[in-house]
Parts: C-alpha cells; sequence; structure tokens
C-alpha cells in the first residue's frame, strides 16, 4: 500500500520510490499496477498424508522402544538399523521416510541437552 500511496497520489516516480525503499524497480512497478491493494498470500495447506508411514508406525514405535532397554548409549539405535530391520520382516519403507520419523520421535522423548543453555550456579 505504501508504494501504491507514493507512486499514485504523491506523484513519485517508480525509480525514486525504488530506491527510497530499496527495493527493485520491478516490485514497485508491480504494486503499483496492482488493483487490489491487498498483498497475496499462499493459502495454507493441510499436512500431507503418509500411507507407507501409516502402516509402519506401529512398528517403529515398537522397535525403538524395545531396542533402547536393551542397547547402551554408546550403541545407538540409528534409523538405518531401524530401516534394515523393515526390510527383513517384509515392509517396503524408504529410509529417509524411516529417518524422518526417528527424527521426530527422538525430538518428541523430552527435553534434550542444550549445551549452549547453561542453568546458573549448576556445572
Amino acid at each position: 500500500m505504501l508504494i501504491r500511496h507514493k507512486v499514485l497520489i504523491e506523484g513519485l516516480s517508480r525509480r525514486q520510490v525504488a530506491k527510497e525503499m530499496g527495493v527493485s524497480r520491478n516490485t514497485v512497478r508491480k504494486y503499483s499496477h496492482e488493483e487490489a491493494a491487498e498483498p497475496r498470500f499462499r493459502k495454507s495447506k493441510e499436512p500431507r498424508r503418509r500411507p507407507v508411514l501409516d502402516k509402519v508406525k506401529e512398528r517403529i514405535d515398537e522397535l525403538l522402544i524395545d531396542w533402547s532397554s536393551r542397547t547402551s548409549k554408546k550403541q545407538r539405535i540409528t534409523a538405518s538399523r531401524v530401516h534394515e530391520q523393515l526390510l527383513a520382516e517384509g515392509f517396503v519403507v524408504g529410509a529417509s521416510t524411516v529417518r524422518s520419523y526417528v527424527r521426530e520421535w527422538r525430538r518428541g522423548r523430552g527435553p534434550r541437552r542444550r549445551p549452549w543453555l547453561q542453568v546458573v550456579g549448576v556445572r
């Protein structure tokens, strides 16, 4: 709206408006010719369905919970291991799907250690 006001009401040239506002002349031209003064926004999309993940989500949860009790902290439960196990069990699922779900699962398990945050008085 400010661009339209400067060009149409104040009568400044597009080049002057572009220089003042630090935007491209193409941007000034676009908004000065636009009929509606409101900027256009993209519609928010609903999350995509993930049918493959829906089939294996329960099994991944079972594997992660079961393996976490059997392994030490040094023996990490990797998404690659989970993916190999799922393939051995006959599931058809991509490695990236398993990786993204394992990442989400780990983030949702509770407070993470953040070394850049320090509590005063505690070492």
